[in-house]
């Protein structure tokens, strides 16, 4: 049970160093232009750091929980065998190396916008890999090809949006009141975006579902661990869609109404904060969410 609960919280925190370092970058891209790019790039590095201290330790972790106990799973023998033979070692090792190349990429580009660009394009690469070390790997043929790219698309699309919600924070936790315009404008340059992620996020869900429950498994989701986890997915992922609903079309508006007419924004600014609070929340429990369902075995499977 220990171990099960060091892969799951290692998992939780290479998705969240994940979604920093690849979502904050590509939200300054294109709605956080008000935050300095000094700011982002420290955070960004940092997340890149954790990511690969976190990819490492994920990998002794499942060597262990592989092997059976701590003695074996951390003999360098067992571990070199998972690292070399296994899609989950080689996914793990690539995850790593490539956390550390997006790291040096921003350190070497000093505030570059190329060294920016290269670091997003590595992190990238870092996020794909989580399909290859989950359940996307597990169908096989051509069709498997189909699950991975969902997979794929899916942490792609949920990088966007979580990462948004971390560049929110930057903007967020600065007591300053001319923050509350930045914010604003910055809300309403990511909706478009907002929603195209959260299309992608559903349809490629959908498509995950298929694969992981089957028809055959549609009976065995009330009964399984998998099955109410993913019922919790499903409720954290709807909270943070009426959360986000609330935040574009009512908090937002009276944000810009308010900062418009050059009157107090200060209470709307508030609102605004508590529930993009709860949003970062919501999508933290989401990602701790993912990370049990990693571990158990889907409807498909059993």
């Amino acid at each position: 049970m220990a171990i099960d609960l060091t892969v799951v919280g290692l998992r939780w925190v290479q998705f969240a160093a994940a979604v920093v370092a690849l979502g904050l970058p590509l939200f300054q891209a294109y709605g956080l232009r008000e935050t300095g790019p000094q700011s982002v790039r420290r955070v960004t590095v940092i997340a890149g750091l954790v990511l690969a201290l976190g990819t490492m330790g994920g990998l002794f972790a499942q060597t262990v929980m592989m092997a059976g106990s701590w003695a074996t799973g951390l003999d360098p023998a067992a571990l070199g065998y998972v690292v070399q033979s296994t899609s989950l070692g080689i996914a793990h090792g690539v995850r790593a190396g490539l956390a550390l190349l997006g790291v040096l990429a921003l350190i070497l580009g000093r505030g570059r916008r190329s060294g920016a660009a290269i670091a997003a394009l590595v992190f990238a690469g870092a996020v794909s890999s989580f399909a290859w070390s989950g359940h996307g790997a597990a169908s096989e043929g051509s069709i498997g090809l189909v699950h991975l790219a969902a997979d794929i698309a899916h942490a792609l699309a949920a990088c966007v949006w979580l990462g948004a919600l971390a560049g929110f924070c930057l903007l967020l936790v600065r007591p300053v009141t001319r923050e509350d315009a930045a914010t604003a404008r910055s809300l309403a340059g990511f909706a478009s975006i907002g929603t195209m992620a959260v299309a992608i996020l559903v349809v490629t869900g959908l498509i995950n579902a298929a694969f992981l429950i089957g028809v055959d498994g549609l009976g065995r989701i009330p009964g399984s661990t998998w099955g109410g986890l993913l019922v919790a997915k499903l409720l954290t992922f709807t909270l943070m869609l009426a959360l986000a609903a609330h935040n574009r079309f009512i908090l937002t508006p009276a944000l810009s109404r308010a900062i418009d007419a050059d009157a107090d924004a200060a209470d709307a600014g508030r609102r605004l904060r508590v529930s993009i609070g709860l949003e970062t929340l919501a999508g933290l429990a989401l990602l701790g969410l993912v990370a049990a369902m990693g571990v158990q075995m889907p409807p498909a499977s059993m």
